[in-house]
C-alpha cells in the first residue's frame, strides 16, 4: 500500500484509506524534523547543519544529543506508520553514514512535489501539435499545488528558497497554460485559471494582467475596471507601490474599451481623479466579491491580518407593504453612503435588494463600532432614513461562513 505525502499547502501523510498525520504538542518537533528531511531527501546532511536550521541558540546546552534523541523518536514514529503496510522498509528510512544523516524515500512513497515537477516537465516537452496533452498535464500539475510549500511553517528561514522555487514553478505552469489557451481563444477558461491562481498568488502582476485582458476580450469592461481598482488598492495599501507601466497600460485599454462601447462613466471618472488614492470603497458584483473574499481569506490566515465581513440587512417589516420604491431608494442611498463611509481597500456588494456584504480590511474591534456608527449616521444624514431600519452583523473573515449563509 502506497503512502502519499502532501507538502504543497498543508502538510499531510496518507495511505489509501486515511491520514497518518497526527500532530500534537508532543510530536510537533518530530514532524518539523521529518519535514526538514523530506525537503532535503536523498541528500547527506551534517548534524550541525540540521541544528543550525532547526534549533534556536539557547534551546539546549547539548543540541547533538537532543538531535539524536529526536531522530530515534522519529524513526520509531515512522516504524509505527509502516506497521500496517506489507511492504515495510520501502517507505521512509533515516540512515546515518560517515557522519551524515539522510532520508531515503522508497518506491512505495508518492511525494506530491515530485509528481508536480514531473507533470510540468512533461507538459513543457510537448510540441505545439500536442497542446491538448500539454493542457491536461499542466492542469493536473496545478491541481496538486494547494498553496505554498509547507505553508503551516511560514517563518522558517530555511524554507524560503525551496518555497520560492515551487512558487516560480507553479507560476511558470500557469503562464504556459494561459499562453496555450490564449492561442485557442479560450478566454473564459483563462479567467477561471487566473482567478484560481490569484487566490494562491495574490501579488503576481502578470496573472492580474492576463485576467484583465481576458475580461476585456469577453466584454466584461465593468469587471475589468473593478479588478484594476482592486489591484491598485492592494499595491498602494499593502506594499506602498504604484501600478507598473504594464498595469497603467491596461488601465488605458480598459478606459478605451469603455469609450468604444459608449460606457464611460464621466461622473465616476471625475470622482476618482478628485478623491486621490486613499478614499472610497469598491463596489462590485457578488460573484466578483466572492473571488476577492477567497483571496483575502487565504491571505489573512497567512499574515494574521484582522479582516472582517459585515452583513447589512434591511428589515422589510419596517417598510409599508414591502414598498419596492423604498427598497430601491435604500439601495441607492447605501451605495453612496458606503462609497464615502468606508476606506479604500474595503469592498461591498449587494446580495439581493435588501442585503449587502462588506469586506473590511485590517480593522480593530473598536474600528467596527466606528464603522457601524458612521454608516448609520451618514445614511440618516444623506437619506433621512432611520438607522433602526437595518441591522449590521460583523464576523472575522476566517470564520465568516455562518454569516455568509445568512445572506442566502
Amino acid at each position: 500500500m502506497k503512502i502519499h505525502i502532501t507538502t504543497l499547502g498543508d502538510f499531510d501523510i496518507r495511505d489509501e484509506e486515511k491520514s497518518l498525520f497526527n500532530p500534537s504538542n508532543r510530536t510537533y518537533t518530530l514532524y518539523k524534523l521529518l519535514q526538514y528531511f523530506i525537503t532535503f531527501r536523498n541528500r547527506k546532511i551534517l548534524p550541525e547543519t540540521i541544528i543550525d536550521n532547526l534549533f534556536t541558540s539557547n534551546e539546549t546546552d547539548d543540541p547533538k544529543n537532543v538531535l539524536r534523541t529526536q531522530i530515534f523518536r522519529l524513526r520509531q514514529m515512522l516504524k509505527k506508520m509502516e506497521e500496517k503496510h506489507t511492504d515495510e522498509g520501502n517507505h521512509l528510512n533515516i540512515v546515518f553514514s560517515n557522519g551524515n544523516y539522510s532520508l531515503e524515500i522508497g518506491e512505495a512513497v508518492e511525494l506530491d512535489i515530485d509528481v508536480f515537477e514531473s507533470l510540468i516537465d512533461e507538459g513543457d516537452s510537448k510540441t505545439p501539435g500536442e497542446r491538448s496533452e500539454a493542457i491536461q498535464l499542466y492542469r493536473q500539475a496545478l491541481d496538486i499545488y494547494k498553496g505554498t510549500y509547507l505553508s503551516q511553517n511560514p517563518y522558517e528561514v530555511w524554507l524560503v528558497p525551496i518555497r520560492n522555487y515551487y512558487s516560480r514553478l507553479y507560476l511558470k505552469a500557469v503562464n504556459r497554460l494561459i499562453d496555450i489557451l490564449n492561442d485557442m481563444d479560450k478566454n473564459d477558461e483563462i479567467i477561471k485559471l487566473c482567478e484560481a491562481a490569484l487566490v494562491l498568488e495574490p501579488y503576481e502582476e502578470k496573472i492580474h494582467i492576463h485576467l484583465l485582458k481576458a475580461m476585456l476580450k469577453t466584454g466584461q469592461s465593468k469587471k475589468a475596471m473593478d479588478h484594476y481598482e482592486y489591484v491598485e488598492m492592494i499595491l498602494h495599501k499593502e506594499m506602498g507601490l504604484e501600478p507598473s507601466p504594464a498595469l497603467k497600460s491596461m488601465l488605458r485599454k480598459i478606459q478605451s474599451h469603455f469609450i468604444e462601447k459608449s460606457e464611460l462613466d464621466i461622473i465616476r471618472l471625475e470622482d476618482q481623479l478628485e478623491e486621490g488614492p486613499d478614499s472610497g470603497a469598491l463596489i462590485c458584483e457578488y460573484e466578483y466579491f466572492k473571488f476577492l473574499y477567497n483571496i483575502q481569506k487565504r491571505k489573512s490566515l497567512r499574515t494574521n491580518e484582522s479582516d472582517y465581513v459585515a452583513l447589512v440587512t434591511l428589515a422589510k417589516s419596517k417598510i409599508p407593504r414591502h414598498d419596492q420604491v423604498e427598497i430601491e431608494k435604500w439601495s441607492k442611498n447605501m451605495t453612496k453612503v458606503l462609497s464615502k463611509s468606508l476606506r479604500k481597500g474595503d469592498v461591498f456588494s449587494f446580495w439581493n435588494d435588501t442585503q449587502l456584504l462588506i469586506m473590511l480590511h485590517n480593522i480593530s474591534d473598536d474600528g467596527l463600532t466606528t464603522v457601524e456608527s458612521r454608516i448609520k449616521k451618514n445614511l440618516y444624514l444623506y437619506g433621512k432614513e432611520s438607522y433602526m431600519d437595518m441591522q449590521i452583523k460583523f464576523q472575522p473573515l476566517h470564520s465568516s461562513n455562518d454569516l455568509l449563509s445568512e445572506s442566502r
